[in-house]
């Protein structure tokens, strides 16, 4: 016999025990439901006083000295508290005069500047004075050519980001079940603006429509446990990218080029009847059954992040009967830990180690939170 055919089952074995080898070793699927849960204790709350109603709160936004921006869209207002949660000043209410809001405020922050970019068609600007509270600044009258997803300039309003849909669905047809929105980056020069060319796709589901009145009516519904894509501007002109089908966090630098990435590999959390059950609680269940048949199996790895000011990713998880699920992951994508918060409790913003949350369950208030970790 051949040297080489000698030496032919030896190679088949090695190439077998390598396989089984790398198999072996290959780290095991995140179980969120493994995970410890991390500690929290309530610092403070925001409640009703003769300064501040909280009512449909929109968003809280924390600046860089730990000051707290809330926007209201009942009431068209932003309420500026300081970092313990002591009212300041009502920054802007409604009224069609400079600085006041005509619609409701759909806010943008990056720490030192205010955005509202709807307010009747215009962006109106908000910066803090000498004594730290946000005023009126200026009003831009150009007309965006889509919404406003976030600034990117450090230290003006000179650059934003704006977000526009590819395809544009006819009244009365069904969209397909994915579309694509474009992300561009605008600046402003003098009283024009500069469009780029769209320097992100991101993948989103379509919302779940239903056609009546022989086509004259229709209604739109946010199926959960959708595998859309997220967007995040962060300091430093960094974006933050979570694409939710490919199981997959980016993180682009000022250049738009991938910086850092995360890909996870989560164990299979299959949707049950309790899931659709919870979520839709007013449906038949035949209805339920329907809405059944446009949810995948297999529920997404994750449904929003957040990068706080520890390199930490907060990740949406799941929302059932127990709660919302949050999981906490290092940098490098290692999980810390979960949390559930009440159903009536919603995260709006990490910073400085602070959970600020929205509380609805009897009155609503605003909770913050400090967060420790066991390892």
């Amino acid at each position: 016999m051949s040297r080489s055919y000698c030496l032919l089952p030896i190679i088949i074995y090695l190439f077998f025990m390598s396989g089984c080898s790398s198999e072996a070793t290959k780290d095991p699927a995140i179980d969120y439901s493994e995970l410890p849960l991390i500690n929290t204790e309530k610092e403070f709350s925001i409640s009703a006083s003769d300064d501040f109603i909280p009512a449909l709160i929109t968003r809280i936004m924390v600046a860089e000295n730990g000051d707290i921006l809330v926007s209201q869209r009942s009431d068209r207002t932003i309420t500026q508290f300081d970092s313990l949660g002591n009212y300041i000043a009502r920054v802007a209410g409604p009224g069609r005069g400079p600085g006041e809001l005509s619609e409701y405020p759909n806010p943008h922050f990056n720490g030192q500047i205010l955005v509202m970019s709807n307010n009747h068609g215009m962006l109106t600007e908000y910066q803090p004075n000498k004594e730290g509270i946000f005023e009126y600044t200026t009003d831009y009258t150009f007309r965006l050519p889509g919404p406003m997803r976030g600034i990117r300039s450090e230290k003006d309003f000179s650059s934003f980001y704006v977000q526009v849909d590819s395809a544009r669905t006819p009244f009365g047809t069904i969209p397909p079940e994915f579309t694509t929105d474009l992300v561009h980056l605008v600046k402003v020069v003098a009283d024009t603006l500069q469009v780029k060319e769209s320097i992100l796709s991101l993948r989103k589901h379509s919302a779940f429509i239903e056609i009546s009145d022989n086509g004259n009516r229709m209604s739109y519904e946010y199926l959960p446990y959708r595998y859309n894509d997220y967007f995040t501007p962060l300091e430093n002109q960094k974006i933050l990218v979570a694409r939710t089908g490919e199981s997959l966090i980016q993180i682009y630098d000022k250049n738009l080029q991938v910086e850092h990435e995360v890909k996870l590999d989560v164990k299979d959390r299959f949707i049950t009847e309790a899931d659709m059950e919870y979520h839709f609680p007013e449906l038949s269940r035949t209805e339920r059954r329907d809405r059944r048949k446009l949810i995948k199996d297999i529920k997404p790895p994750f449904t929003g992040v957040i990068l706080d000011d520890q390199d930490r990713f907060w990740i949406w998880t799941d929302e059932t009967q127990e709660g919302k699920e949050m999981v906490i992951l290092n940098y490098e994508g290692t999980p810390l830990g979960r949390m559930l918060l009440p159903s009536e409790s919603s995260l709006q913003a990490i910073s400085n180690g602070k959970l600020y949350t929205v509380n609805r369950e009897s009155e609503t208030t605003i909770e913050a939170y400090s967060v420790s970790f066991s390892n």
